[in-house]
Order: C-alpha cells, then structure tokens, then sequence
C-alpha cells in the first residue's frame, strides 16, 4: 500500500508545477489594436464607470471606419452596414436646420409664447428616437451657458435665461426591469431628462466624463485657444463667416385650409449650419463625430455621437438689434 500512495503524491505535485509555470497556447503572440480595443471595452461596465477616468471611457476616433463627411458624401462608397452612421449624421443636420430656422423666425417679443416650450423639446427628442428605431438610441438638445430664454417659467423676468438647459431622450430597455409594469414588455420604452438637472448639473463641466462633446474643449493643436474642439464655447466669434453660413427659405403662409395669406413667397433669411463645398480649402465640417464613449448611467454601452451646431441671436430680446451677433 505504501507504492501507490508515493505515485500519487509525485503526480499531484508534477500537476502542480505544471499549471504554475505552463502558459496558455497563444501567450507568445504580441496584443494587435483589436486586443486593445477590446480590453477597453470589456474593462468598464454599468457597475464601475463611474470610477473609471476618463481617458478609460473612450476610445480613439480611427476604431469606427467610414465615418460619413460632409464634404466627401458625394466621392465616398457606404456599406450597408455604415447606413445607421449616415442617418445619424443626416439626422442631426436635419435638427440643426429646424432648430435654427424656428429659433430665429421666432425672435420677436411677440413670438416668445409660441416658441418651442418645454414639452415641444422633450416630445421632440422623443420623436427622433421612436422614428429612428434600431438607428438612433438618443438625442437631444443641449444649450451652452444662458442661452436658454424658457417661455413655460411664467415666475420669473421676460429677459431672463436659465444657466443650462439640455432636453434629451434616450431609448431604454423595458426588459428585465424591477419596477416592469408592463405585462408584455416592448423594448420601446423613451426616458426623457434634463440634462442640467439631477446628477448632472453641469454637462459642460471639466469633471463631466460621461459625453466628450459638452464639454468645453479647445484644439490642442491650435495655439491661440480660440478653437473650439466642437461647437462650445462661442463666444469669440471665431471664424463667424465660416462657421454660420447664411440661408434663405421661401415660405407660403395659410390661415385656412386650401388658401394661402398671398400667392408669392416670403423669403426668410437665417444663419445655419456650415455649409462648406467639396473644393474647400479651409474646411470647416457641420455635423462632428465624437470619439466613441461609454455612456455611463444611460444605456451603459459603448456608443457613437454625431454633433451639428444650432444657430440663434444672442442676445435674443434687446432693443439694440444690431449688436446681436448669431451664436
């Protein structure tokens, strides 16, 4: 009986050494972007991302390839799988026009209560959301530093703005919900927020981690700091001329159904988005695509953001119109 018990002994041991000093079958091969990619990706989860820096929380820019350009639209082939990028990049362009043609129409003291109000913003996002499904997981409005003149406070000045405003509304997940009152769920469910309320307070913050396009970046590669890295701070009237292009609409209006007011059309002017041609030398592009971030206490995923400025006057209500300047 002693013999088998001293074979044993020596074989565990021999396993032992085995798994300590062995490697796997692919230890020697070096770790490629994809690896690295990778191991950013799965490190952060809905649990620590809130701990997490901010140079874990995003990736560089070059991991999404085909990135839709303005200028480049016409010479670019798209896959089939980069049509969510192109309707996202044509949505948010799409908005930037709407916002900037109501805002400025509407920029009487006499229009003020039929400006866009709370409910309009929030119905709005909600909308582009539930029209975009399996395209767009979010959007939003986002306004910089007392830019906002809200119509629906009946308590405080005409004249006042609040510091931040930023309606969004993100598609969530009605699945596997504690609080699930629905007895069939629908995976269709929008969540609409204030931006600047609850835990976020302040999205253009430097401590703000959670999006990299609200917060006020300049372009390192810029020496003046008078760049900005996307659409905030604009307050220097950087590039004016370049970066707020000047658009005309012709607009038939109708009291009743079937007669317009007048048969000719009323042509309105308005600053809007940058419109810069294929042959452009200084190139200044109207929807910006953001590095892909870790939306943390939202859908808690890896997602991608494409950004298009929204022009309006400021300041908005002043007597002295000429010292307004598009912003």
């Amino acid at each position: 009986m002693e013999q088998p018990q001293k074979y044993l002994t020596v074989l565990f041991w021999a396993l032992v050494a085995v798994t300590i000093v062995g490697a796997g079958p692919f230890s020697w091969m070096e770790k490629d972007n994809f690896d690295l990619i990778m191991d950013t990706m799965t490190a952060v989860t809905a649990e620590n991302c809130r701990s997490k820096p901010r140079s874990e929380l995003e990736l560089p820019k070059s991991t999404v390839s085909h990135v839709p350009i303005y200028t480049k639209l016409l010479n670019t082939k798209f896959f089939s799988n980069r049509s969510m990028l192109m309707h996202m990049h044509n949505m948010a362009l799409n908005r930037a026009f709407y916002y900037s043609f109501i805002y400025q129409r509407m920029n009487t003291s006499g229009d003020f209560q039929h400006q866009p109000g709370l409910m309009y913003l929030y119905m709005s996002a909600a909308a582009d959301v539930s029209a975009s499904q399996g395209f767009i997981n979010a959007s939003s409005l986002l306004f910089d530093n007392n830019c906002t003149y809200p119509n629906w406070y009946t308590t405080i000045d005409f004249n006042s703005t609040l510091s931040l405003f930023g309606a969004r509304a993100w598609r969530a997940d009605d699945y596997n919900e504690p609080t699930n009152w629905l007895r069939e769920p629908t995976n269709r469910t929008i969540e609409i927020q204030d931006y600047a309320a609850g835990r976020v307070t302040n999205y253009t913050a430097e401590t703000y981690k959670y999006a990299p396009y609200t917060r006020y970046e300049y372009d390192p590669s810029d020496n003046s700091q008078e760049k900005p890295l996307y659409w905030w701070p604009d307050d220097k009237g950087y590039k004016d001329s370049l970066r707020k292009y000047t658009y005309s609409v012709g607009v038939r209006f109708s009291n009743e159904t079937g007669k317009f007011t007048h048969d000719d059309f009323e042509g309105i002017p308005f600053f809007g988005p940058p419109q810069p041609g294929q042959q452009d030398v200084d190139i200044t592009i109207p929807v910006l695509f953001t590095k892909p971030y870790f939306d943390c206490g939202r859908s808690n995923r890896w997602i991608t953001t494409m950004t298009a400025p929204v022009v309006d006057y400021m300041v908005r209500y002043s007597e002295w119109i000429h010292l307004r300047r598009p912003r």
